[in-house]
């Protein structure tokens, strides 16, 4: 008896045994174990996050471009500034910055265009833009790559709302979105939702030759000694009534209406433009010259037009959604004597080029750009108030109610703010001090 109630004792132990390693091992929680002693294994379901941002391939010298199973390609990381080539440089997730933000005040997003490809990365029009709004402090985050197109932009899009921007800009270019968006959306299932027609598929995209074999070209000499290569017949295949280009706009146009879908649930704008092929930019300078352009060119302009304004229109009737036309503005500039893109066969603008483009969508970004006025804000944390002097771009806080009444504040109207509002000026540490000349209110304006 003794030894059967001996051997339950121990099956009994060592199923307890048993049951809490289980449970310290799937729940540790349940048994104490602080947070940071927990162990989860290493997996395709959960991979170990620092080594996916920093992994060592990607900071190697190699390609340019790497594979990716969702946006099919994207920069590498860590890349340096590569002169005189004008790529890079790279931050860590592969975008043309110097760094990473938390926050920041508008992102743009595109392909090749937008990237900057011809000129260094101070040159290309998202920093055109900010250079253009220097005077109100507006910073940009370039979220595009080479090789893109509209289920990218849709994708970046997603990511971009982490960065809590005031203002988003998504670039389409014609030269080549309708057809890579048509590839990526019948390439990949992820992006299958957005077919506009089953009966399509991936082999029906017609033959494309790039570059353009040089019995394409059309080599022009304005009156003003401006000199390109036109390659209209390349251009055509991304412009032409052709089932897979109609369908690629169509995908375009859907991108455009699920990003705005989405607009209208958070508090940031959105402003959609198109980027037109060097070919359209100069077509009212061909025009006004009186050229005799090839057939394939005439055939060119007058498709892409009629795909641009459709799918410009398109745009226009998403509600909230701004549009800003820079085809317009860049036809105006080719009429001058500044060469808006190389004399080569080569479609992406110089800097010329580029700062039209920056330019144009300042004008209508600034409008969103609302910045904080000097003077007093406050920050709620935790039911109670923070609050910072605003001067000169630098932020301030104020130690305790004393030192904000003592510097001259008294009777003053506090603007609420949220940590976005002032996360991108650099703080200077608290006031503990009485100095009204300094800390305290400059005229009637700040009160």
């Amino acid at each position: 008896m003794k030894k059967e109630w001996l051997l339950l004792s121990i099956s009994v132990l060592v199923t307890l045994i048993a049951a809490l390693g289980i449970i310290r091992w799937m729940a540790p929680g349940l048994l104490g174990v602080p947070v940071d002693l927990q162990l989860v294994q290493v997996d395709e379901k959960l991979p170990p996050f620092y080594e996916g941002a920093f992994r060592r391939e990607q900071g190697k010298e190699g390609e340019l471009m790497l594979k990716d199973p969702l946006t099919r390609v994207r920069a590498r990381p860590f890349l340096q500034d590569m002169q005189p080539v004008a790529y890079g440089p790279h931050d860590m997730l592969g975008f043309r910055n110097y760094s990473v933000p938390n926050v920041v005040d508008v992102v743009a997003i595109g392909d090749s265009q937008t990237y900057g490809n011809n000129v260094f990365l101070g040159q290309n029009w998202p920093s055109n833009l900010a250079d253009r709004l220097a005077g109100i402090n507006v910073d940009v985050y370039n979220m595009s790559t080479g090789g893109w197109g509209a289920v990218q932009y849709l994708g970046m899009f997603s990511k971009a709302v982490s960065f809590q921007p005031r203002v988003i800009v998504i670039a389409f270019y014609s030269g080549n979105d309708p057809l890579e968006s048509f590839r990526d959306v019948y390439g990949n299932e992820h992006w299958g939702w957005l077919k506009p027609d089953q009966s399509l598929s991936p082999a029906d995209i017609p033959p494309v030759e790039f570059p353009a074999p040089e019995s394409e070209w059309w080599e022009v000499v304005f009156n003003d000694n401006v000199k390109t290569i036109f390659t209209p017949l390349l251009r055509y295949s991304s412009n032409s009534d052709h089932p897979v280009v109609n369908a690629g706009y169509e995908i375009m146009a859907r991108v455009a209406q699920n990003i705005g879908d989405v607009a209208g649930q958070i508090p940031i704008k959105i402003i959609f433009t198109i980027i037109p092929t060097k070919e359209l930019a100069y077509a009212e300078k061909v025009k006004q010259e009186s050229l005799a352009p090839p057939e394939n060119y005439t055939t060119l302009v007058e498709s892409e037009r009629r795909h641009i304004g459709m799918l410009e229109a398109a745009i226009k009737n998403l509600p909230g959604i701004e549009y800003v036309d820079v085809v317009t503005k860049l036809q105006q500039a080719a009429l001058g004597p500044v060469p808006l893109y190389p004399s080569t066969i080569d479609g992406h603008p110089v800097f010329a080029g580029y700062q039209v483009i920056g330019n144009t969508i300042a004008d209508h970004v600034s409008g969103f750009i609302n910045k904080q006025t000097e003077g007093l804000l406050a920050l709620e944390v935790a039911e109670s108030h923070r609050i910072y002097l605003l001067r000169n771009n630098e932020l301030r806080m104020f130690e305790s109610l004393d030192f904000l009444l003592q510097n001259g504040w008294a009777g003053t109207k506090l603007k609420v703010v949220k940590p976005r509002d002032i996360a991108g000026y650099p703080f200077l540490g608290n006031i503990s001090e009485v100095d009204p000349d300094k800390y305290g209110p400059l005229d009637r304006v700040e009160q």
